[in-house]
């Protein structure tokens, strides 16, 4: 099966447990990193299992303030959605409170307006 097979006829699929490794692997190698930091830059001696749990305890410390981020980003953009909506109703609220009596005033007014040169009664006059 030479190349050009393999492009057109679908071909190979691979690559799909790189994300389930990828994960694991960098919460070990951040985790071994703080613990290494954690072990040298430390004021009071650790232990090598202190220094192991301190680092891996500060990832997972790391971990959990990105997903509570998240959770209030996600929290924040409900919360101005119905912020929006409500100040939505607000304005209409308001425009038709102030709007009502100024459009009833010009509709009265178109309705007391009348043309000057018709009569008011034509049948007072007797026709010609």
């Amino acid at each position: 099966m030479t190349n050009l097979d393999t492009t057109y006829e679908g071909g190979q699929r691979s690559g799909g447990m790189m994300w389930l490794y990828m994960p694991v692997l960098l919460i070990l190698f951040l985790g071994g990193a703080l613990s290494v930091a954690a072990y040298s830059f430390s004021e009071q001696d650790l232990t090598i299992a202190e220094s192991i749990a301190a680092g891996f305890g500060g990832l997972a410390g790391i971990i959990l303030g990105l997903i509570g981020a998240a959770i209030g980003i996600i929290v924040g953009l409900v919360g101005a959605l119905i912020g929006l909506v409500a100040a939505g109703g607000a304005v209409a609220i308001t425009l038709f409170i102030v709007g009502s009596p100024i459009i009833a005033i010009i509709l009265f007014a178109l309705l007391l307006r009348r043309n000057k040169s018709v009569c008011p009664d034509p049948g007072a006059h007797p026709a010609a």
